[in-house]
């Protein structure tokens, strides 16, 4: 999973790849999306209930981003301005490149298959299959509409659809719906179908079982029938409101994964709304207080609410809720303040924190179980925060501290132990897990030579290593079957550093050796 971390007008990767993890919002099946018709994430203003001014809005810090991509064995790189993609065997450093379209540039894996990716070409509009067998490569080319800039991928890896997430196209007009969806079928069962969903999609979500998908858009959730023998179809829009025609927008939305049901939470309302996607039919579930933050599980059976105001979560059982919205769990978490959650894969252990006030504790909420909890003293406010898949470990990516030029923590989640904090001589822009639970790298990244830089965590252990970059980082990620990280960076020839996950021994490719540049993925 790939995620960005925006920092005042800069924008900086937090990146994981698919074989490395970090939390955004929700489960690998669930979908989260975070939209207004007049921007993303705007402070809600207003006065709190003491007459004074309402805390800002929990920043959302993770979202996707484009970069060099990691399969099982081979890290993927797009060059848009020679037409060509580079594909680096992790274990032997061999480099090898093969013809693309015209200017590749977005790239995403497959999931379900070892060796496989697909790269957006922008300016031919169209879309390069590429898959890797050994010493054998296969390419197959699709047709894709214009402006596209995403991916969104089933999960079985038969569905990749193609779409405009207008929130990465610079100084985009009103009368600009980027409404079109381009809809593969890898298997070429059914021809490439460009469908139109509603206005402005935000997010791109699948079924589990593959039969449909469903576009969170400023129209409300379409769907998108993947069955049909003719090909793909949109089915219908479901409104997630009462007031479609002046509804302001919405923070979050989470599908289940069985595409039954839709959970909505909207900054400064007591209120989550559970709509059918089947009937259409919305159910207001009353909250004990403004939820600030909202996320469901990857299995769809538990949605995690926040209210920052009482530091109060709220766990749902879904569907349940739907029938009984009264019943649902409180947690008050004493002495803390908490308006954000990161929930683990599998569900769990939920991470409690707030970025939207200097805080400097973590709470490790447990799931498994009756729920409890534990708060981890941190020192440094939190400004986001990353799970390793088995949930044994949390990455706190520290906000600024005067006189300090950045900072992380690794947290031990299950076990009650001291977080260790490490200071970075540059903001940290890019963190990834290894599948394994054992290793994390950080990248860091300043104005100045001196200060780009990675850090290679062991884990359990808590010991860090920091290694010297030449250029500046981009994007990390972990190649599971190689054992090696690699650290993607801006070089005119291209430039990736591998480390060795065991040895710790840093190898760079770069000049003739990479046959492509690596890119920031936000122009060609």
């Amino acid at each position: 999973m790939r995620h960005t971390l925006k920092l005042g007008a800069g924008l900086l990767a937090l990146t994981g790849t698919a074989l490395g993890f970090a939390l955004s919002g929700c489960g690998a099946s669930a979908d989260s999306a975070d939209f207004s018709p007049s921007g993303a994430g705007e402070p809600t203003s207003g006065a709190g209930a003491d007459g004074g001014a309402l805390p800002p809005p929990e920043k959302e810090v993770e979202s996707d981003y484009e970069a060099p991509v990691a399969t099982k064995n081979f890290v993927w790189v797009a060059n848009p301005k020679s037409g060509r993609v580079a594909y680096v065997n992790a274990a032997t450093l061999e480099v090898k490149t093969l013809e693309a379209g015209n200017a590749p540039t977005f790239l995403a894996t497959v999931p379900g298959q070892a060796d496989a990716a697909i790269v957006l070409n922008v300016l031919s509009h169209d879309a390069t299959l590429l898959k890797a067998d050994g010493a054998q490569i296969t390419t197959k080319t699709f047709r894709v509409g214009a402006q596209a800039n995403g991916w969104s991928l089933s999960p079985d890896g038969r569905w990749a659809i193609a779409w405009t997430d207008y929130r990465k196209v610079a100084n985009a007009t009103k009368t600009q719906g980027y409404q079109d969806l381009a809809v593969l079928d890898l298997t070429e069962k059914v021809p490439p179908t460009i469908l139109a969903v509603g206005y402005r999609p935000v997010s791109i979500s699948f079924a589990e079982n593959g039969n449909a998908a469903f576009a969170v858009t400023q129209d409300g959730i379409s769907i998108v029938d993947l069955t049909p023998a003719g090909g793909p179809l949109v089915t219908k829009n479901v409104a997630i409101s009462d007031t479609p025609l002046t509804d302001p927008g919405t923070r979050d939305v989470a599908v289940t994964p069985n595409g039954k049901l839709a959970l909505i939470r909207r900054d400064g309302s007591a209120e989550i709304t559970a709509v059918n996607l089947e009937t259409a039919v919305r159910t207001a579930i009353p909250m004990p207080g403004a939820v600030t933050d909202l996320d469901l599980t990857d299995n769809g059976t538990r949605a995690v609410g926040v209210i920052r105001d009482t530091s109060t979560v709220v766990i749902l059982p879904v569907p349940d809720i739907v029938t009984s919205p009264a019943v649902f769990t409180q947690i008050a978490i004493t002495g803390e303040t908490v308006g954000s959650v990161a929930l683990s894969p599998g569900g769990g252990a939920g991470l409690l924190y707030s970025n939207a006030v200097a805080a400097e504790r973590l709470t490790v909420l447990s799931l498994l179980g009756a729920p409890t909890y534990r708060t981890v003293r941190l020192y440094a406010p939190v400004l986001s925060v990353f799970s390793s898949k088995d949930a044994s470990h949390a990455l706190v990516v520290h906000d600024k501290v005067t006189g300090s030029p950045g900072a992380f923590s690794i947290v031990p989640v299950q076990n009650a132990l001291p977080a260790k904090i490490v200071e970075t001589l540059a903001p940290p822009i890019a963190v990834a897990f290894a599948d394994t639970n054992d290793r994390v790298i950080v990248a860091e990244r300043g104005t100045t030579p001196a200060s780009y830089g990675a850090y290679l965590g062991r884990l359990p252990q808590l010991t860090v290593d920091r290694f010297a970059l030449a250029s500046p980082p981009t994007a990390v990620g972990i190649v599971t079957g190689a054992k090696r990280a690699y650290v993607a960076q801006e070089h005119p020839d291209g430039r990736i550093t591998f480390i060795d996950l065991d040895t710790g021994l840093a190898r760079t490719l770069t000049g003739f050796e990479l046959g492509a540049r690596v890119v920031d993925g936000s122009k060609p």
